[in-house]
């Protein structure tokens, strides 16, 4: 497995990420509807359904039905930003915690005893899937869903977002009062480093008691296009 991701701060607001180094793939598919080249899996599939129709004296008629799709996948996993709106809030504080914590194997104290970082909470990460049926054995193979396709691991997102509040993300973190103190004191340093980028403020969509919040938005309460260039350019 590649190093894990640096958790460095640039400095429009995100944490970067980067693309590890492909591992082989953990199986490949032998058929003719799947084709393997340097940069791309390509598949066909076809979707069988089954379309109903009533004859004039109301009897069912049973028509089977296939739609034919073509899906092609990069093969290598380029680097991926994660912009969450509300970065400084409950949850957008305790996930960038979260995955500063599993990038450095982090360890620390409870009153239950000691926990370490993991993904089990993960659909990507913690869980499996059935690939098919052992032609010897008649056993069921089982691999991790994130062995399914090329896709990124989360501890190599490039994180940022925006808030209302200009908070940084440490503060933020204390704020929202999830995260036992013990692992808010390894992630302080960097995310006291993160701050999000000013928001889109529109009151009339946000509960009126975050408006003591608010001290770091874009100019401006009604919809124009002009909060909306300056968002692509965020994203950007």
């Amino acid at each position: 497995m590649a190093p894990h991701a640096s958790s460095d701060v640039a400095a429009n607001g995100t944490v970067n990420g980067s693309a590890r180094t492909q591992a082989a793939p953990l199986f490949t598919v032998n058929s003719p509807n799947v084709v393997y080249t340097d940069s791309e899996i390509k598949s066909k599939y076809a979707y069988h359904t089954t379309d109903i129709t009533r004859t004039a004296d109301n009897k069912l008629v049973a028509t089977p039905k296939a739609t034919n799709y073509d899906f092609k996948v990069d093969r290598k996993v380029g680097k991926v930003g994660v912009m969450m709106v509300g970065w400084g809030g409950n949850n957008g504080s305790t996930v960038t915690a979260g995955l500063l914590g599993n990038r450095r194997n982090l360890v620390w104290e409870t009153r239950e005893g000691q926990r370490a970082s993991n993904y089990y909470g993960s659909v990507v990460m913690g869980s499996t899937i059935k690939l098919g049926t052992d032609a010897k054995t008649g056993e069921e193979i089982n691999i991790p869903f994130h062995d399914m396709l090329p896709m990124v691991h989360p501890n190599d997102l490039a994180i940022g977002g925006w808030d209302i509040s200009s908070m940084n993300l440490a503060d933020a973190m204390d704020r929202a009062q999830v995260l036992e103190p013990t692992l808010k004191q390894l992630v302080r340093k960097e995310m006291a480093e993160m701050k999000p980028l000013p928001s889109i403020y529109y009151p009339d969509f946000i509960a009126a008691n975050q408006e003591d919040r608010a001290d770091n938005v874009l100019e401006g309460s009604k919809a124009s296009w002009a909060h909306v260039e300056k968002i692509q350019q965020d994203i950007r």
